[in-house]
């Protein structure tokens, strides 16, 4: 027994003092709440501490197996896209044309995920909120969410940022997949939709 004890502490010990790589959102689990304070150099770009935002994603979470679940998000959908189309606010997300918002560009709209994708562990689906429209949309959605999660960040130019230590949640939160996340600016890009001419492209 004394033996098998000692065995035990002993790989953990060898676990826990073995190297640790981590690559891009891996070792981030938020700059806002570690241990140790991060070096702002670590956690964002420099010069953005004094830039405001003007973008931001709302991410609706449904459990895919569940089909009151999806079909609760999916409601929160249709009805969100009908208050763009009345012309309550601007807000992007699928279902959502250029018969509704002119010169709208459909093709980066991403779809519904029917399960997980990217950093997101559930089904979700993704709104773009323009600064002129966010407060609209947040209190619509806090109206109307039901009973889903929605996972609330900005957009800037560090995603990793973004999508740890300056999130917020609607509804109960979920552990997002970190390691999924990139400092790359191909994959991270603060302006979107910039053919409405809001939020970052406004005039």
């Amino acid at each position: 027994m004394q033996l098998l004890l000692l065995s035990a502490l002993l790989a953990t010990q060898l676990v826990s003092s073995a190297p640790y790589d981590p690559i891009n959102g891996q070792k981030y689990i938020t700059s806002h709440s570690s241990t140790t304070q991060l070096d702002p150099s670590q956690h964002q770009y420099e010069g953005f501490q004094d830039k405001p935002i003007k973008e931001w994603h709302f991410h609706v979470y449904f459990f895919q197996e569940n089909e009151q679940s999806k079909a609760d998000a999916l409601r929160l959908k249709s009805e969100l896209v009908e208050s763009v189309r009345k012309g309550d606010f601007v807000a992007v997300c699928d279902g959502v044309d250029s018969t509704m918002l002119p010169n709208l560009n459909t093709s980066y709209i991403p779809g519904v995920n029917y399960g997980p994708r990217g950093p997101h562990p559930a089904g979700s689906f993704e709104i773009w909120a323009p600064i002129e429209h966010v407060g609209a949309i947040m209190s619509y959605i806090m109206l109307h969410r039901g009973e889903n999660s929605i996972l609330f960040h900005p957009l800037t130019q560090h995603c990793i940022e973004d999508h740890t230590g300056r999130i917020a949640w609607i509804g109960p939160s979920f552990n997002i997949d970190r390691t999924c996340l990139s400092f790359s600016d191909d994959e991270c890009d603060e302006a979107q939709y910039s053919e409405l001419r809001l939020g970052y492209s406004a005039d």
